[in-house]
């Protein structure tokens, strides 16, 4: 009876177990990505090359969720539909901006002159950009300089109406018991 207590008592332990498994692995930072926060230049205390990266490099959100950008410095968010790489950006030969507004998602501030009525600095800031479909989208600094020593991402947009967990359960009644 001993025996049977113990296997009953190791099979339903494994049992539950296995049904929680599934669910510390369901939440996990991936699943979580409605709101994501990006550094757009180094900060503040950095000039030149150093200023001119975005972090991470790969920005994952998903579909319906918002990006963050940081803004520290001289810096111009420009975000293009999915489809677009950096080899597809028409840089001038000169000039402190790019501009290319071909298959553009997002313009954002400029930072060169004065702030916008209700803004009083456009080069220090936050900016929020809402991606409501999947996709891959490329994310430059519009500032011709910054782009041409690489300050240029990628915001992959996953969608959020496929499961990114499959569980299967057995039902309780589908085990059997050893006969005594």
């Amino acid at each position: 009876m001993k025996r049977l207590t113990l296997a009953m008592t190791c099979a339903m332990a494994s049992f539950a177990i296995g049904l929680t498994a599934p669910f510390a692995t369901a939440d996990d930072d991936h699943n979580k990505r409605l709101s994501v926060t990006v550094s757009f230049g180094a900060g503040l205390n950095t000039t030149g090359p150093a200023n001119h990266h975005i972090l991470p490099n790969v920005i994952k959100v998903k579909s319906g969720g918002v990006v963050n950008f940081v803004v520290a410095g001289f810096h111009q968010v420009f975000v293009y539909n999915p489809g677009t790489t950096p080899k597809d950006i028409v840089v001038p030969a000169s000039g402190t901006f790019i501009n290319d507004l071909t298959n553009i998602y997002y313009q954002g501030l400029s930072p060169a002159g004065s702030p916008p009525p209700g803004l009083a600095n456009t080069q220090n800031r936050v900016e929020s950009v809402f991606f409501d479909r999947p996709g891959r989208y490329l994310v430059i600094c519009n500032v011709t300089s910054h782009f041409r020593n690489g300050m240029f991402s990628f915001v992959k947009v996953i969608d959020c109406s496929v499961p990114l967990v499959s569980v299967q359960l057995t039902p309780l009644t589908s085990l059997r018991t050893p006969s005594v």
